[in-house]
């Protein structure tokens, strides 16, 4: 007897969209990167260039791997974008304390007003039951 699959509710799929599309741009400015940083003109700008691409690049990947896991339901992938958008917040905050200007205050409001979006569609009811609900479906299906 195999368990109903659960139906992934629209605001996980919100978040699991924009956490592909972060992770395809991540992956995308890795790679142009990489292939400018031989046209920096200099060895050192060079080699900071192309640790930068790899770094954007494994990033994006990673990334990918998360918004997959997300998908399917995996608990571990949501308690990992959760403590990411936590920490977006600390970061937004400090840079609130630590503005030097309007845009930067701007920039930290609309990361806190994200993140706590993303926060809110990642717990709410229904994600909470399409959550609860993955582990079930995972041990049934081979």
């Amino acid at each position: 007897m195999t368990v109903p699959r659960a139906h992934r509710p629209g605001s996980v799929t919100l978040v699991v969209v924009l956490t592909w599309i972060s992770a395809l741009l991540s992956s995308l400015w890795g790679l142009i990167i990489l292939l400018l940083s031989p046209a920096t003109g200099s060895l050192a700008y060079g080699r900071a260039y192309f640790v930068v691409g790899v770094v954007l690049l494994v990033f994006g990947l990673i990334t990918a791997a998360v918004a997959s896991r997300l998908g399917k339901g995996g608990n571990g992938a949501r308690m990992l974008v959760s403590a990411l958008q936590v920490l977006q917040i600390a970061g937004a905050i400090a840079g609130i304390a630590t503005a030097g200007g309007t845009s930067t205050v701007g920039q930290s409001v609309l990361t806190i007003v994200l993140a706590f979006a993303i926060l809110g569609l990642l717990w709410n009811s229904r994600a909470n039951a399409f959550f609860a609900a993955a582990p079930q479906d995972r041990t049934t299906q081979r």
